[in-house]
């Protein structure tokens, strides 16, 4: 069966340009594959440029469009690609060490200097918030010492093993509540509509606020999203002023020499003042961490292997797998916890049976030694 021919030739240019436009990214890769005619128009890079600024509005600011229009590996074609679909959990990807080799290919090692934060927030589609965030500011240089080799801790100066020891914490933002910026608050509709009632607000929250972090490497133009997009938690964290914390996030599957539960979970956390009177959030944090599966932080040492393996992990746009990915890993992580409070009170019921057992014994070692 021979292929249909794309007759184009008759169309005007301008007419192409106007209708291509208009599609979204995956409709604009989709068209890229049906004829010749039709590939060199939607690769052309001004069409991939606006999708990208209309998605990501950070991707607009000075340093982040020189380095994507300015990189030798890619485009913002390329960036799209690899910004858009968002970390998959896949559980029998996980129990497969091919298939994790597979997802999580070799690459050169990442230096904190070359990682670059674009971070966008949206409230009912409307972005609100855009910041970049150049580097790693806690950390220095270290990969260029051999962090792998343990002759790093010979160069390295205090602050470079404080920060590869230490929890690892990337902050976009930490002001206190009394601090006022107000050009970090961003305007947003009345939320009267919620009623009174707390719950019904965090409801709401969830509802209509998301977010973006993508993580990009300025050496090799690789990037990826670690966020969830639709938030995992909103909570009000004091009773007394209207302060939430909402957290969002992704898993990731890793080697056991990095972490011996094979699972990281990047958690980005925003905390926020809200008065409904002023109809506006006031940006307390945003940043992010990485945690193992048993809630602890995890260094900077692994993070910086963690970061880049994600640069290389599963993606996915199906927002149904994405979310059945962290119903079973925090599925995972309930029976692991549980197989642990299980043992414990196996251990606590024993050790007094012990302690008895082995003061009788020496009782009556005694006993026939008198």
């Amino acid at each position: 069966m021979e292929r249909p021919i794309c007759h184009l030739q008759s169309m005007n240019g301008d007419l192409l340009n106007d209708i291509m436009s208009r599609v979204d990214g995956s409709a604009l890769a989709s068209v890229a594959s049906t004829c010749s005619e039709l590939r060199g128009i939607a690769r052309d890079q001004s069409l991939w440029k606006k999708l990208c600024h209309n998605r990501w509005p950070s991707t607009a600011l000075e340093e982040a469009e020189h380095l994507i229009s300015g990189s030798v590996h890619g485009c913002f074609d390329k960036f799209y690609s690899d910004a858009c679909p968002l970390v998959l959990y896949d559980e029998v990807a996980n129990a497969n060490p091919l298939k994790l080799l597979e997802c999580a290919e070799l690459s050169p090692r990442t230096s904190p200097s070359d990682l670059l934060s674009l971070i966008d927030v949206y409230y009912k589609n409307k972005c609100v918030l855009s910041r970049i965030s150049d580097g790693i500011p806690e950390a220095v240089d270290i990969f260029k010492h051999g962090l792998v080799d343990s002759s790093w801790e010979m160069i390295a100066d205090g602050r470079q093993k404080w920060f590869l020891n230490y929890p690892f914490k990337l902050e976009l933002m930490d002001l206190k509540d009394d601090d006022d910026d107000e050009a970090l608050a961003s305007p947003i509709s009345s939320l009267n509509e919620a009623g009174k009632s707390r719950e019904n607000l965090c409801k709401k929250l969830i509802e209509d606020l998301r977010l973006s972090w993508i993580l990009v490497d300025k050496k090799t133009g690789k990037a990826v999203n670690l966020s969830s997009w639709r938030p995992l938690s909103v909570q009000k964290s004091w009773p007394y002023h209207a302060t939430y914390v909402m957290q969002f996030g992704c898993v990731l599957p890793v080697e056991e020499s990095l972490l011996p539960q094979k699972l990281a979970r990047f958690i980005v956390t925003t905390r926020f003042m809200m008065t409904e009177r002023e109809e506006c959030l006031k940006w307390r944090e945003i940043s992010m961490r990485i945690e193992n599966i048993e809630g602890a932080h995890v260094n900077g040492r692994s993070s910086l292997m963690i970061l880049n393996k994600a640069l290389y992990s599963q993606r996915s746009t199906n927002q149904f797998k994405l979310e059945e990915g962290l119903r079973k890993y925090e599925k995972q992580k309930r029976e692991m916890m549980s197989r642990r409070e299980s043992s414990e009170t196996l251990a606590d019921r024993l050790f007094p049976f012990i302690e008895t057992t082995v003061f009788v014994i020496l009782y009556v070692a005694l006993r026939l030694l008198v």
